[in-house]
C-alpha cells in the first residue's frame, strides 16, 4: 500500500492537508509537489490539489479536497491495510 499527497506551492489549502495528515499518526506517507512531478500527478489521474492517491493492489483511490481528505484518515484509522503484503 502506498500514500502520496500532491500539492503545489501556490496552493491555499496543500498547508492544511499537510497538517491534518502531519497529525493524523498514519505512517508512511509520501509528499509529491506535482508542478516538479507532473508526469507522477497524471500517471495517477491528479486533476486537482491537494490529492491524496491511496494505491493498493486492488487499485487506485483519490481524495481531493480537505473535506475528503478527512474522511480517508478517519477511514484509515479503522483499516487493516489492503490485505497483501506489498
Amino acid at each position: 500500500m502506498k500514500i502520496i499527497l500532491f500539492t503545489t506551492p501556490t496552493c491555499g489549502f496543500c498547508g492544511p492537508a499537510k497538517e491534518l495528515l502531519g497529525a493524523s499518526g498514519i505512517a508512511g506517507i509520501e509528499y509529491i509537489d506535482a508542478t516538479e512531478n507532473l508526469e507522477l500527478a497524471k500517471s495517477y489521474g491528479v486533476r486537482s490539489v491537494p490529492c491524496v492517491v491511496l494505491s493498493k493492489c486492488s487499485g487506485n483511490q483519490s481524495f481531493v479536497g480537505l473535506d475528503q481528505i478527512q474522511e480517508f484518515i478517519d477511514t484509515m484509522k479503522n483499516s487493516k491495510g489492503c490485505g497483501c503484503s506489498h
